[in-house]
């Protein structure tokens, strides 16, 4: 497999993990419908430090021993950060994207 080639799937999931977890919307289709709009991260909102660890496998019945990437980095970063949130304020985010406004409105709601 070409390395390179995972890597940026790899990098491309996460970051969309990342934009689910707290940007993307598409609440209101007017407004949010536009690549601009949307909630998409830009380069500069996602760690530069990101490591890809590799365990290689051999599957007999893929493209020479391969098993694919697909979507597989795109399950963790939204549970992880919503997690994340939960064990750094103790406001629990049950809807994504964890916007500013709705950790607040959870933070609120804890002091009732």
């Amino acid at each position: 497999m070409n390395r390179l080639l995972v890597d940026g799937n790899f990098y491309g999931g996460l970051t969309q993990g990342i934009g689910l977890a707290l940007s993307e919307d598409f609440d209101d289709i007017e407004k949010e419908t536009s690549l601009l709009k949307c909630g998409i991260p830009y380069p500069n909102d996602v760690p530069d430090d990101i490591e890809v660890v590799y365990n290689e496998t051999y599957r007999p019945n893929g493209p020479y021993g391969a098993a694919g990437c697909g979507e597989a980095p795109l399950d963790a970063p939204h549970p992880a950060i919503l997690n994340a949130i939960y064990n750094a304020t103790g406001a629990r985010i049950t809807r994504i994207p964890a916007r500013p406004e709705k950790v607040l409105a959870a933070l609120k709601a804890l002091e009732k």
